[in-house]
């Protein structure tokens, strides 16, 4: 078992972020797109990772876009600024993976995805929060830290996995007493994420999902007329948190068994929970469903 001093030198190895991505994230989030686009033009690998980035399929651009101006404006504010971090990873990501069976191509195609779903999610729920468009970028993050992980405890691992056939969370549950979702938490955390990102990690994660569900049958009981306005705003936060957390479960689950995510082994990275994505389930299959049917 890693107790959590061990737990966080593995978070402690990850390095700060570049001086120039900084400013960037600081032009971006002061709404000015344009000037993080030229600050973002001195750093050519960040240019040629938002070109590649946005000119994938999944993005549905007919023309190819090269110019980072173009690219900033088409993606937008919120967008940029969780691929920013996105890229972030990129540059931590292991010249060589030891567990999981991806590359630089495979986990940029990870990224892409998770990225186009969680914005696709909270268009559908009307969302434009910054801080909740971010909470999507630490789940490729926390992989980069199991691989080293398990890579480091891998005759654990191998006797854990010799009992029976088990996620990959599960395992790392049973390694650090935390989930996936709880990990990305405390990466965040120590990345300085903004709070509700990690709230909504963690509201994902199965460690939590009895308070959630308790939370959603104490609702039931409630007469939000009769609530002052701070209490029912702090009441409709937590239940948006937790409605989040839940696409968030979904989305994760099916990004990761697309058959290139399959023969990289993350399809065993989450087990499926039917009872908790049920309240959201039927609306998945409808914003999705043109998708499944071979369309975009």
């Amino acid at each position: 078992m890693i107790n959590k001093l061990e737990l966080d030198k593995y978070i402690e190895k990850i390095p700060p972020k570049p001086d120039i991505i900084i400013k960037v994230i600081e032009q971006v989030e002061a709404g000015n797109l344009k000037k993080g686009a030229e600050i973002a033009r001195e750093d050519p690998i960040l240019v040629r990772y938002m070109q590649n980035l946005i000119n994938k399929p999944i993005f549905g651009f007919r023309k190819t876009v090269t110019d980072i101006v173009q690219i900033f404006a088409l993606f937008g504010i919120d967008h940029v600024h969780e691929l920013l971090h996105h890229y972030l990873l990129t540059l931590m990501s292991p010249k060589k993976w030891r567990i999981f069976k991806l590359n630089d191509n495979s986990f940029r195609d990870l990224q892409a995805e998770l990225s186009f779903y969680w914005g696709r999610i909270l268009e559908f729920e009307n969302i434009q929060n910054r801080e909740m468009a971010l909470a999507i970028s630490l789940l490729p993050l926390s992989i980069i830290v199991c691989d080293e992980l398990f890579h480091s405890y891998k005759n654990e691992i191998s006797l854990l996995e010799d009992t029976s056939t088990i996620d990959y969370d599960f395992l790392l549950h049973k390694l650090t007493e935390v989930r996936l979702s709880e990990l990305s938490a405390r990466i965040g955390n120590f990345w300085g994420f903004p709070k509700t990102a990690l709230d909504i990690l963690l509201a994902s994660s199965p460690n939590y999902r009895n308070n959630n569900y308790n939370f959603q049958n104490l609702v039931k009981n409630i007469d939000k007329n009769k609530l002052p306005v701070s209490e029912l705003e702090k009441l409709e936060r937590l239940e948006k948190i937790n409605r989040l957390g839940r696409w968030m479960h979904l989305v994760f689950f099916y990004v990761l068994s697309k058959p290139l995510f399959i023969n990289s082994n993350l399809n065993t990275f989450i087990k499926f929970d039917t009872e908790y994505i049920e309240p959201i389930y039927q609306k998945f299959s409808e914003l999705f469903l043109y998708e499944k049917n071979g369309n975009t």
